[in-house]
């Protein structure tokens, strides 16, 4: 299977800092992999001109329609385009979530979608209690079987695989040469 991995953080005091990050509800991505070894270029349109990728927690309000049956209190936003919302229909199961990029040609506000060409594309989302690490594994032109990933998500089904792509994640970027 074709995945793709990100582990999203928010970083500590010190980093944000030393990088002169203002924001407390930004989550930066420290790595990623590929088990297919190519890297996942979905979120190209997200990495800034110093080569960071990251993304701001931003609470869902008048944004995200959605079926009542779904709960998104969440999404993940970067320059005014909304990643995807954190979907999480077994609340039994808070900490997993999944999502999918904006399938729309035109943003609202009349330029063309950036991410329009992986609007197929599928993300689960691996959370903490607060939300202060996010892992997502990109699981390409899945959109119409999320919810299936979604389950076996929640059963457990996806160990290995995250495991293999843990263990391949490589830092995306370097905030300070201070291990992260």
């Amino acid at each position: 299977m074709n995945l793709h991995y990100f582990k999203f953080i928010d970083l500590p005091e010190d980093l944000r800092s030393f990088n002169k990050i203002k924001s407390k509800v930004r989550v930066d991505c420290i790595s990623s992999s590929s088990l297919n070894g190519k890297q996942y270029a979905g979120l190209t349109n997200f990495v800034n001109s110093k080569g960071q990728l990251f993304f701001y927690k931003t609470p869902c309000r008048d944004f995200v329609h959605c079926d009542s049956k779904r709960t998104a209190d969440l999404s993940l936003t970067n320059n005014s385009i909304n990643l995807s919302s954190l979907y999480i229909e077994d609340i039994d199961f808070p900490l997993i979530a999944y999502g999918y990029p904006n399938a729309k040609r035109l943003l609202k506000n009349g330029l063309p979608n950036p991410q329009f060409k992986f609007r197929n594309d599928a993300y689960l989302f691996f959370l903490n209690e607060d939300y202060s690490m996010i892992e997502m594994i990109v699981i390409p032109d899945a959109r119409n079987l999320i919810h299936s990933f979604y389950n076996k998500a929640i059963d457990s089904d996806f160990k290995k695989e995250l495991a293999d792509l843990r263990d391949k994640a490589t830092p995306f970027f370097n905030y300070s040469g201070l291990g992260l």
